[in-house]
C-alpha cells in the first residue's frame, strides 16, 4: 500500500529488536529495488566488507543483511554489529533502503528523514513496565516523516495492533499532551570532583552553577539581589529601639515568646487535636486564648468544629466567638512597616488583649488548632445555634459579658490552663513542662515587662527581626550554600577523604590521581582493586573477563559458568563493592549497598573469557572494555606496576581483533 501511494521510503518503529527481525523476515518475497539500485547496493556492500577479515564476511548477521539490503529492506537496532548499522544508515540516507524496521534509537541523534513513518504500536517497555509513548517520544519519532526539500508533508501512520484500536484518550494524550519537562541530568562524579580539585582555576561550585538544574535559580539572581537591597533599605528606615528599660533583654524576651508559640503549635497539631483528652478540651463552650495574625492574644469561646475538608485537612479548625475592642481597626493597628492589611502587630504572649467591661464586641472567626495559644479549664454554657445565627441578642450579650470577665481575669494571669495529665505521651509532657517553664521565665526574669510601652517596642523588634530574617533567607538563596548539589558534593568529598584520595586540605593524592584515569568504569572500585594488587594472581584473559562486569549493562537471566578462579575473582570484586558502598552510605549518600553491588553485571564474564560466541551485546561490551583496559594501563603506569601494565597490554591485544574493531565506514 505504501508503495502504491508513493509513501516510500518508510521507517517502521518497533519497540523490540526481536520483532524488528521478525517483521523483516515477513517480507522475504518482497523486492523494492530496481536493477540499477541493486547494483549500487551490491558495490557498496562489497566495498564495506573489504574491511572485515576472512570468515567474518560470512557471519549469519552479515549474510542476512546482504539479502535484505539487496531488496531495499533493512533493520536497525542496538544488537547489530557496528559496521552493519553504518551500512544501513548510509544506504538509507542515499534512498536505497525503502523499508526500515527500527527501534526508537534510530530517532535519536541521526538525521535520517523518510517520506512516512509507521508505528507498529504505541506501547513500550521502559525498563520497569509497559506504558504508552510519551508526547515527547512520539514527536521525536514522528518528526522523521517528511524530507526537507523533497516532501511538502510527512505522513505518520499508527498501525493498531490486535483487535481493538487504541483508546481515543490515549491517542489524545500522546498527540496533544504536554511534552516531557526537561530535567537536568547533571550529576557529580568522583572523577569530575578529583579533576576539578587538580585545577586551581576551577571551582566545583561554578560548575554546578552552570548546570541546567541551577539555570532557573541563576536567572533569578538579579531580582533576588534587588529584593535584598530593598529589604535592607526598609530595615535601615525603621525606628531604632530607644528605651533604657527594654534594650537589655527585649530581644531575648521576643525569642522566648516565639519559642513558646512554636512549642504550643507542635503540641496542638501533634497531640491535643489528635487525642480523646484533647477533643474533650476543645469542646463547645470552652474558654481559650487565640493568637492569629489578626486577633492577637484574644479571649474566645469555642462554638463548634469546622467540617473536615481538603482545605483544612492538615489540622482541625473551630468556629470561635472572639472578643475584641469595639474600635478594633486593622488599618490603625498595623505598624508603619506592615503592608499586609490582614495582619496586626504581634503582642508578647504575656499580654492579653481584652477590652474593659462594655467596650468589647464579639465576632465569629474560624480558628485553626495551632492558633489556640491557651486552653483553660473554664467553659460557658451557651446556645451555639442562636449565637451562630445571631438570632438571640440577649444570649449574645450574656456571652460577651462573660467573655469580658474572663478577659479581665486573664489579663491579671488569673486563668488556669486545662489539666493535660490524661495525655501520657512522654514527648508531650516534656513539651508541656518546657512551655510552663518558659512562660514562668517570661513573667519573672525580664526587665522589659516593666516597660509601660512594651507592646509597641515588642512590635518594633518584630519588624526588625522579620526583615532581618527575610534578608538572611534571600542572601541564602543567592549564596553557593543554596546550590542543590552542594550537599552531595560535600558528602562525596568526605568519601574521598576517608579513602585517602585527597588530604584534609583537598589536595589530590596518588590514589586520587589514579582515579582520574578511570572514566568508563566505577572509578573508586576499580582504583581500589588496582592499588590493592587484586589482579596480580590472574591471567590477562581472566583480568579482562572480570573487568567486563563494569561495562556490561544488559540484564542476563542465565548465570554464567565460571572457572573456580573467576568465581573467586567475582567474590573479591563484590566484597570490595559492598565495602565502598557502605562507606558512601556512612557519609550520607542515598545509595543502597545491595543495589550498588548488583549494578556489577557478570553475565558476560564467561563469554569475554572464552571470546568464542555471541554478537549484539558482546560487541558493545568488548568495545567499551578496550577503553577500560587502556585506563587501567594508565593507572598501572602511574603507580609503577609494570606487571599489571603488561597484563593489560596483552589483554587489550587479545580482545582487539576481528569484526568488533573493524574500521568505521564514516572515516
Amino acid at each position: 500500500m505504501l508503495k502504491t501511494k508513493t509513501l516510500l521510503p518508510v521507517v517502521i518503529f518497533t519497540f523490540s529488536k526481536k520483532r524488528c527481525e521478525e517483521y523483516a523476515s515477513g517480507l522475504s518475497k518482497t523486492d523494492l529495488c530496481t536493477s540499477l539500485e541493486k547494483s549500487e547496493i551490491h558495490v557498496f556492500v562489497e566495498r564495506s566488507l573489504v574491511r572485515l577479515r576472512g570468515t567474518d564476511k560470512f557471519l549469519p548477521q552479515i549474510l542476512r543483511m546482504r539479502d535484505l539490503l539487496s531488496r531495499g529492506i533493512a533493520v536497525h537496532h542496538g544488537g547489530l554489529l557496528p559496521i552493519i548499522k553504518e551500512m544501513v544508515e548510509i544506504l538509507f540516507a542515499r534512498g536505497l533502503v525503502k523499508v526500515l524496521f527500527a527501534t526508537e534509537t534510530f530517532a535519536m541523534g541521526v538525521n535520517m528523514p523518510a517520506r512516512s513513518v509507521v508505528f507498529s504500536g504505541i506501547r513500550k517497555h521502559d525498563g520497569r513496565n509497559f506504558r504508552d509513548l510519551l508526547p515527547g517520544e512520539y514527536t521525536q519519532m514522528s518528526g522523521r516523516a517528511g524530507r526537507r526539500g523533497l516532501d511538502s508533508t510527512g505522513v505518520v501512520i499508527i498501525a493498531a495492533g490486535g483487535d481493538e484500536p487504541p483508546e481515543v484518550s490515549c491517542l489524545s494524550a500522546m498527540l496533544l499532551g504536554k511534552p516531557t519537562k526537561l530535567e537536568s541530568q547533571f550529576r557529580l562524579t568522583y572523577n569530575m570532583i578529583l579533576n576539578l580539585l587538580r585545577v586551581e582555576a576551577l571551582k566545583v561550585e561554578e560548575m554546578i552553577k552552570r548546570s541546567f538544574s541551577e539555570n532557573s535559580a541563576q536567572k533569578l539572581l538579579p531580582e533576588t539581589k534587588r529584593l535584598v537591597d530593598e529589604s535592607e533599605q526598609q530595615r535601615s528606615a525603621l525606628r531604632q529601639l530607644d528605651c533604657a528599660i527594654c534594650e537589655p533583654d527585649l530581644e531575648k524576651f521576643y525569642d522566648i515568646c516565639g519559642e513558646v508559640v512554636h512549642l504550643n503549635r507542635s503540641m496542638m497539631t501533634q497531640f491535643i487535636s489528635m487525642t480523646p483528652a484533647g477533643n474533650r478540651a476543645l469542646s463547645t463552650g470552652r474558654l481559650v486564648i487565640v493568637n492569629t495574625n489578626v486577633h492577637r492574644n484574644a479571649p474566645a469561646m469555642i462554638l463548634k468544629p469546622l467540617p473536615v475538608s481538603a482545605a483544612n485537612s492538615q489540622h482541625r479548625s473551630f468556629y470561635c466567638l472572639v472578643l475584641q475592642p469595639k474600635e478594633h481597626d486593622l488599618s490603625q493597628s498595623n505598624t508603619t512597616t506592615t503592608t499586609n492589611l490582614d495582619e496586626t502587630a504581634p503582642l508578647p504572649i504575656t499580654t492579653i488583649c481584652a477590652p474593659e467591661h462594655g467596650d468589647g464586641k464579639t465576632e465569629i472567626v474560624a480558628v485553626g488548632a495551632p492558633d489556640i495559644l491557651f486552653i483553660t479549664r473554664s467553659a460557658i454554657k451557651a446556645d451555639v445555634d442562636s449565637l451562630m445565627a445571631g438570632s438571640d441578642s440577649l444570649e449574645t450579650t450574656r456571652v460577651r459579658q462573660e467573655l469580658e470577665s474572663f478577659g479581665q481575669e486573664a489579663k491579671k494571669g488569673g486563668f488556669v490552663e486545662f489539666d493535660w495529665g490524661k495525655i501520657k505521651d512522654m514527648e508531650f509532657q516534656e513539651m508541656l513542662r518546657s512551655k510552663v517553664r518558659l512562660i514562668k521565665r517570661l513573667r519573672t526574669e525580664f526587665q522589659c515587662t516593666k516597660c509601660p510601652e512594651l507592646d509597641e517596642h515588642y512590635g518594633l523588634v518584630h519588624d526588625h527581626k522579620r526583615l532581618s530574617s527575610q534578608i538572611d533567607m534571600l542572601k541564602m538563596t543567592i549564596s553557593d550554600q543554596n546550590l542543590e548539589l552542594l550537599p552531595d558534593y560535600h558528602q562525596r568529598i568526605e568519601v574521598l577523604r576517608q579513602l585517602n584520595y585527597i588530604d584534609d586540605q583537598g589536595t589530590v593524592q596518588l590514589k586520587g590521581r589514579v582515579a582520574c584515569e578511570i572514566n568508563s568504569a566505577d572509578e573508586l572500585l576499580l582504583t581500589e582493586l588496582v592499588l590493592d594488587n587484586v589482579f596480580a594472581d590472574f591471567e590477562p584473559a581472566e583480568v579482562v573477563a572480570l573487568l567486563s562486569c563494569f561495562v556490561f549493562q544488559e540484564r542476563n537471566a542465565s548465570e554464567p559458568r565460571l572457572t573456580p578462579k573467576l568465581t573467586k575473582g567475582k567474590d573479591i570484586v563484590l566484597t570490595y563493592a559492598r565495602k565502598i558502598a557502605q562507606l558512601q552510605v556512612d557519609c550520607g549518600l542515598a545509595i543502597s549497598v545491595e543495589d550498588y553491588a548488583n549494578s556489577l553485571k557478570f553475565g558476560l564474564v564467561e563469554v569475554v573469557y572464552e571470546w568464542a560466541r555471541g554478537l549484539g551485546s558482546i560487541v558493545r561490551c568488548i568495545s567499551r572494555l578496550d577503553e577500560t583496559c587502556r585506563e587501567v594501563m594508565g593507572a598501572a603506569r602511574m603507580v609503577g606496576d609494570t606487571s599489571l601494565y603488561k597484563k593489560m597490554e596483552q589483554a587489550e591485544q587479545d580482545i582487539k581483533r576481528d569484526i568488533v574493531f573493524a574500521a568505521s565506514l564514516y572515516f
